[in-house]
């Protein structure tokens, strides 16, 4: 059986020494253009040269306002057009060059809900349970306000990368690669004031009418544990538009729902993302009702998932804005359209890498090398770590050995026995970070290969000379 991946080899040579030329062209001319001293780190954070970096790179603030190199917007390369020729296969495991991603991976990318959790402290806080409901409809109504700029696809994750992203007071957030054939993701979301999010997430695609439409297989879960509830939250598929023709644009579009896992035919909330139709007024619409009982609304919710969502009390008529979205970055179409919540992802301060284990995805060669606009350092570094994880893949398959998640158990869903799902073990908070004692953790960005991998594959390569 050939189990080989797409690599950069498997796409037009003379096509990618083109793009690498305009990229450099366009980079150099361009005055928006900068770089930092990450653009300098070693390709590996180890323990002696994290103490190295602490000495000679200037203090670090605790945010970052831009990334440290600006993308010029006017160079139109397309994924899209790959995507055309690749209808039918899932997305979620294409290795496409480095020029159609974005320097972000699927964890991070997950986490971007994060960004909207202010209403679930709210939740926490409200004493009515229907508006506790209705402000978890809020925030699934506007959490896909980050798809708004349509940002290229991020990397894929390495079997046992990891991410974590703590906002002080408010919520620590972890996800680790738990499968890469089929690729899956498990993310866990403490909150400071008592909540949880958490999900399984594996791709699911189709292609119909000129539209790639995708969402996740499994189901997503909010608890509100000072209240004892936990609901049911599943979010819309999204699809990107216009594949054939005319310009492609990705949006939400199909119904959303959050059921009160006590009484989910009773206490829900239902969601529509109409299709956008001829005049901007259509655009970016939602619409949704919160039930207080089986076929009794209590709430409204309505507005645009890009700017500014409302709810009324359709009990007393109160109409109150409950989000509006905060203004863009300056530069923001040169940032891949991300918002300042999602430049902060992949920035590494020097304070925070003794904290974080080898398998962080911020410590991707590759992704930072884009991040830093040196795509053709990015190109070499992201097939390197393509083809160490087969040769890894490789020898646990000949060996029969099965990949073991380091944060997350293989759990039986009471609420699903046949859905797979992945549960944060409470081992990375609670005890591995605060010792700082990652040796249970990979060698996966690194050059070298496990010592008992480099013997098997001389042994492949010696018999291939026969």
């Amino acid at each position: 059986m050939n189990t080989k991946e797409p690599s950069e080899a498997m796409y037009d040579p003379v096509l990618l020494e083109q793009l690498e030329e305009v990229f450099h062209d366009a980079n150099e001319s361009f005055s928006l253009c900068r770089r930092n001293t990450n653009h300098h780190l070693p390709k590996v954070i180890t323990e002696e040269t994290k103490g190295l970096l602490d000495d000679e790179e200037t203090p670090d603030t605790p945010v970052r306002t831009e990334l440290p190199f600006f993308k010029d917007p006017k160079i139109k390369i397309s994924i899209w057009t790959v995507l055309k020729d690749s209808i039918h296969k899932d997305i979620s495991k294409m290795s496409v060059p480095v020029y159609f991603n974005q320097p972000l991976s699927i964890l991070q990318a997950c986490s971007q809900p994060a960004e909207f959790l202010d209403i679930l402290d709210q939740a926490i806080a409200e004493q009515d349970p229907i508006k506790r409901l209705a402000y978890l409809g809020c925030h699934l109504a506007y959490q896909h306000s980050t798809i708004e700029k349509f940002p290229p696809k991020p990397f894929n994750p390495l079997l046992g990368e990891t991410f974590e992203f703590i906002k002080p007071g408010k919520y620590a957030y972890l996800a680790e690669q738990v499968s890469h054939h089929p690729p899956i993701t498990a993310y866990y979301i403490r909150g400071e004031s008592g909540y949880l999010r958490y999900s399984t997430c594996r791709l699911k695609t189709k292609f119909a009418r000129a539209t790639l439409v995708f969402g996740n297989m499994y189901k997503e879960y909010i608890e509100l544990l000072p209240h004892n509830e936990k609901f049911l939250f599943v979010p819309p598929s999204s699809g990107i538009h216009n594949l054939i023709i005319g310009s492609p644009y990705l949006e939400p579009n199909t119904k959303a729902y959050i059921r009160n896992m006590a009484c989910p035919n009773e206490q829900y909330v239902e969601l529509d993302f109409p299709k956008r139709g001829w005049t901007q007024d259509s655009y970016f619409r939602v619409a949704g009702t919160v039930y207080s009982s089986q076929g009794v609304p209590a709430y409204r919710i309505e507005g645009k998932w890009n700017t500014a969502v409302y709810l009324t009390d359709l009990r007393t008529g109160v109409k109150d804005c409950v989000w509006t979205k905060e203004p863009y970055p300056e530069h923001w179409a040169h940032q891949y359209g991300y918002s300042n919540y999602m430049i902060q992802l992949n920035y590494l301060p020097n304070t925070l890498r003794p904290h974080l284990p080898p398998t962080d995805t911020r410590f991707r060669p590759d992704q930072r090398a884009l991040e830093n606009g040196d795509f053709k350092l990015a190109a070499i570094e992201k097939e390197r770590l393509e083809e160490k994880q087969r040769a890894v893949r490789r020898y646990t398959e000949k060996n029969k050995i099965e990949h073991k998640p380091l944060f997350f158990d293989l759990w039986t869903n009471p609420n699903d026995s046949n859905d797979i799902f992945y549960h944060y073990n409470g081992t990375y908070f609670e005890s591995r970070r605060k010792e700082r004692n990652w040796d249970i953790c990979p060698d996966i960005f690194s050059e070298k290969l496990p010592a008992e991998v480099e013997e098997f594959e001389a042994k492949i390569n010696a018999s291939k000379k026969k």
